[in-house]
This record gives C-alpha cells, sequence and structure tokens, in this order.
C-alpha cells in the first residue's frame, strides 16, 4: 500500500512536466455532443475522455455565479429573459436539459461552485470561462467553498478581469482568451494582466506562433477545434491544450502524437520506466486525471493499465532504449498467443495502430 501512494504521489508530481508533453484534451462546455452544454450531465460525459471540462459562468441578479453561456436563458432552457435579470432559484426552476433530450429533462443550469466540485470529484479540472460578474464574486466564491487557486483554471476575453483576479490572489491560474493577431505586443500585454496561458482561436495559429508563444515561457491553448486535420496540425506545432467539441477524437489523436515511455520524465527510457509501469499492471485509475494515470502506465487512455498497454509500453520501450533487459525484469508472465492476438485486434479497432500486429517476441 505505501508502495502504491508512493507511484501516486510521484505521477501528481510529473503532472506539470507531462502537460508539456500530451496536448490537453478540453471539453468544451462540457461533453456538450452528449449530453446538455453547461450542467453537470455534461461534465460527467467528459470524464474519460477529457483532461479539462470547459463551461461558461454568468452572475444573477442576486450575485450568484451559474453555468450558461448565453446572456439569456432562452436558447438553452424552457424559460426566457436575461439571466442576469433572474434569482438563482429562479434559474434553477427553470429546465436545462429537456431541449437537448427528454433524457435530461429536469437537469439544472448548477452553480460555479457545484459544477467545480463535480468536475474535480470525478478527476477532472475544471476550465472556467467567465462571460459576466466582477472579480471580487468569484474571488470570494472559490474562497468560500474552500478551493485552491490550483484546483482549476479560468479564463475570460475580458483582461481587465483577469487583472482584478490576479491583484486577489496572484496563484490563479489566469488565461487572456483572445482572436486576431497574436504578437510579442498582445503577449505582453496579457502578462500584465496576470495571464499564465494564452488561449487564442486556432485560425491562424502557426507554428511560429506557438514557438513565440513558449518563448515567453506561457502556455498556448487555442479554441475551438472540430476537424481532425487541424488538431493533427496543431498538435504537430505543439499547443499546450485544444478546446473541441469532439474529445473523443481529440484525445486519441493526442494519445497517438509523441507518445513516450518515460514516465518519469527523467529524458531516458530505461528499467526505472519499466518498473513504474509494472507496478500498477492489472490496475484501474477511476477517478484519476488522464494525465496522473498516463504517468502510471496507462497508454491508451481507458483509464487502467491491462494487457493493451502492455503492447504499447513493449513496442515503445524497445524502440525508445538500447536496454537488452526487459525481459529480465519481467516479473509477471507476458499474454500468451491468443491474448495478444485478440489484444490486437482491439487495438487496431478503436486506435489504429497499425504495429500492434507485429510478433511479441
Amino acid at each position: 500500500m505505501k508502495t502504491w501512494f508512493a507511484i501516486v504521489l510521484a505521477a501528481t508530481a510529473v503532472n506539470g512536466a507531462l502537460a508539456s508533453a500530451r496536448v490537453l484534451v478540453e471539453a468544451h462546455r462540457g461533453a456538450s455532443f452528449a449530453a446538455p452544454e453547461n450542467t453537470l450531465a455534461s461534465i460527467t460525459a467528459a470524464v474519460g475522455s477529457a483532461d479539462l471540462t470547459e463551461f461558461d459562468v454568468r452572475e444573477t441578479a442576486d450575485g450568484k455565479l451559474v453555468l450558461m453561456h448565453d446572456s439569456t436563458v432562452d436558447r438553452t432552457t424552457n424559460g426566457t429573459g436575461l439571466l442576469a435579470s433572474l434569482t438563482l432559484s429562479q434559474v434553477q426552476s427553470l429546465d436545462a436539459g429537456s431541449w437537448f433530450s427528454p433524457a435530461f429533462a429536469g437537469e439544472q443550469a448548477p452553480t460555479m461552485i457545484d459544477a467545480i466540485s463535480h468536475a474535480l470529484e470525478r478527476g477532472i479540472t475544471p476550465l472556467i470561462e467567465r462571460k459576466a460578474g466582477g472579480a471580487s464574486t468569484y474571488h470570494n466564491e472559490f474562497v468560500g467553498a474552500g478551493l485552491a487557486p490550483n484546483d482549476f483554471r479560468l479564463i475570460s476575453f475580458d483582461w481587465g478581469f483577469l487583472s482584478g483576479l490576479h491583484a486577489l490572489d496572484a496563484n490563479y491560474s489566469l488565461g487572456a482568451l483572445g482572436s486576431g493577431a497574436l504578437d510579442q505586443a498582445v503577449i505582453n500585454t496579457a502578462v500584465a494582466s496576470g495571464a499564465d496561458f494564452l488561449d487564442w482561436s486556432h485560425s491562424g495559429i502557426t507554428q511560429a506562433t506557438v514557438d513565440l508563444v513558449h518563448a515567453n515561457g506561457l502556455e498556448l491553448h487555442t479554441w475551438t477545434v472540430n476537424d481532425a486535420g487541424r488538431m493533427q496540425q496543431l498538435i504537430d506545432y505543439g499547443v499546450d491544450g485544444i478546446t473541441t467539441d469532439s474529445p473523443e477524437v481529440l484525445q486519441q489523436l493526442a494519445y497517438q502524437a509523441n507518445r513516450s515511455v518515460d514516465l518519469n520524465l527523467d529524458g531516458v527510457v530505461n528499467d526505472e520506466d519499466w518498473r513504474l509501469f509494472n507496478a500498477t499492471r492489472g490496475t484501474e485509475f477511476n477517478g484519476m486525471s488522464l494525465m496522473d494515470a498516463y504517468a502510471l502506465g496507462d497508454l491508451d487512455g481507458d483509464l487502467d493499465n491491462d494487457i493493451a498497454d502492455f503492447v504499447i509500453f513493449k513496442e515503445l520501450y524497445l524502440a525508445e532504449t538500447t536496454s537488452t533487459s526487459f525481459g529480465a525484469q519481467q516479473i509477471a508472465p507476458e499474454p500468451n498467443s491468443l491474448t495478444a492476438c485478440l489484444c490486437g485486434l482491439l487495438l487496431l479497432s478503436t486506435t489504429g495502430v497499425r504495429s500492434i500486429g507485429r510478433q511479441w517476441g
């Protein structure tokens, strides 16, 4: 048990470094393709395919923060009128699910704090887009709920808002939303507002843009990308995160891109990585983020370390290291040929990895 906790702590410690090794998958308004946007149901639906769940927040007439994209409640509820003219009680009396499907009848627009808690309990990081409301209102709700600044990320097109929130707590992770030209002057303004990452419209993003942002020590995230070809291009450029309505598509591309079994991120693939992987074989990582699970050997993003992950690990390990001790390090037998064949067919159908059919040797 002590060993397991030590491994989990080690994975958590390298989580930030892993973020730079694999693009973060950010579900737009939750998994809004599978459930009504900006609801607890859409947050739940994003679990397993996204690292972060993005949702929009506005302030009610009685000063409460609630999830809603539009300034009115007309499109996504059975009510009408400006959200800012309604109290929280009035907003939550509305049906925010039936417009999407009868299966979600009675779904409410949750409070920001309930949405954050719901996401964190399920191992997914909240990405809060501030649509309306003052910095002090947000700060007071965060503090009142006992949230740590690193429990979530917050983005806004209003950089003055970011500056105000940064002044209240410099430890918040703040992203400057924007579009259009992204040059040094824009970056300087974003940094002055307290932003530690940029979240930019993907149109116009080039390799040079990514390099410039990274040269300034900032992350570059992009929105909203639903074309798989463009996703792959942005991954190749090295963007740090992509907001999408298709998180499952992006997840598969993300796990295929630059995949490595340097699990402890010491810059070399060796027997230490094998020991880390082997220590959690057969383990499920329910409730853990995709990034932390990857550091423990979940190489295919299904929140466990199973035979499919072993196939991937062995292939990448042998490709990335000159070590000849792989077989000697094994403390459990490799799967038999039938299991390997079935596993290979499964991987071929779900990930398109052509190389899984090669001999296990």
